[in-house]
């Protein structure tokens, strides 16, 4: 080592003998974290000059988790790469290093900040685990309850993998680094927010489009754009109605009247048979006469083409009675 020294100090006067001795006798050890430079890029690893004699190695593995990911075109060599040192070999002249856990510390503090602020984050669910989903975030993965995945009871969480969603921190163990997440909370907010624009701008009288969300004895719920309306049960049609599901159905589409607004507490009458045309019913003496005018036509046209006389005219109407 000192011959080294000496070596680089003859080739630099001006170099500090000390410095270059600091330098020269750098170590690394497992569990730094240090900086390196790109050297060569391979397909599945890259080679960095970690400033002391051991060469880091890190490999796709500890870069990401996408496996079709290609390094020439996330890294180029200079680049400069703060990795975590898994293992060292001396002997070798080899360091196992880690970019993942760089990453997912830097996340975590992300994490940490966003839980005290009260900010809302962003993630993607990779997995449907044992009571509830796992959401990545950053280089993270923060698990949400069932309860707080905004699905129904007992619902298929696995439907939600894939998706992106927003969530607010719950807690955050910073010993343990895990942190617990919700996104109903935030599909609460949004509701709110979409409930208060509906009720500063409806009115009585108002007509809107929606949807049928839910059927119960006592009517229909509507779903008008993120705020719900009740159709009572008497104001589904202009006919009598026992029970709303033999008139519709969850899914259908229907246009309303606002018939009554509860603003203080958040609650919307809407009526289905004010949107559509009444149809009165006829009476049994009503249809009665219809049915005799009816035979009563029949018989003169039968009459007119047999040229028969006033008179059968007037027996026709003699035999039905009038």
């Amino acid at each position: 080592i000192i011959t080294e020294v000496i070596k680089k100090v003859m080739e630099n006067k001006e170099l500090d003998f000390e410095a270059l001795l600091e330098d020269t006798l750098k170590t690394l050890h497992t569990g730094d974290t240090v900086n390196g430079i790109v050297c060569t890029i391979g397909d599945n690893e890259i080679k960095l000059d970690l400033g002391v004699k051991v060469t880091g190695v890190l490999t796709k593995e500890q870069i990401t988790d996408d496996p079709a990911a290609n390094l020439r075109e996330m890294f180029k060599v200079g680049d400069e790469v703060a990795v975590f040192v898994i293992r060292v070999d001396d002997k070798a002249g080899l360091a196992t290093v880690s970019k993942k856990r760089v990453d997912a510390d830097n996340s975590w503090v992300v994490l940490k900040d966003a839980y005290e602020a009260g900010t809302v984050l962003e993630g993607k669910v990779v997995s449907a685990i044992k009571g509830g989903v796992l959401i990545s975030i950053g280089a993270n993965e923060v698990f949400v309850p069932a309860s707080q995945s905004g699905l129904a009871k007992d619902a298929d969480l696995s439907t939600l993998v894939g998706t992106t969603q927003r969530v607010k921190l719950l807690d955050v163990d910073e010993h343990k680094k895990k942190a617990i997440a919700s996104i109903r909370v935030i599909l609460n907010e949004e509701r709110k927010e979409k409930e208060a624009a509906f009720f500063a701008q409806a009115e009585v009288g108002q007509k809107y489009t929606g949807a049928v969300k839910s059927l119960t004895s006592y009517g229909a719920f509507v779903d008008l754009g993120g705020v719900e309306g009740l159709i009572p049960v008497r104001e589904i049609s202009w006919e009598r109605v026992d029970n709303p599901a033999s008139v519709l159905k969850s899914g259908d589409g229907v246009t309303v009247k606002v018939m009554r607004i509860d603003r203080e507490n958040g609650k919307i009458s809407l009526s289905r048979r004010e949107c559509v045309a009444r149809v009165f019913k006829k009476s049994a003496e009503e249809v009665a006469a219809e049915e005799t005018a009816a035979e009563v036509s029949a018989w003169m046209k039968e009459a007119e083409k047999k040229n028969a006389n006033v008179g059968s005219i007037a027996g026709a109407f003699d035999k039905l009675g009038l």
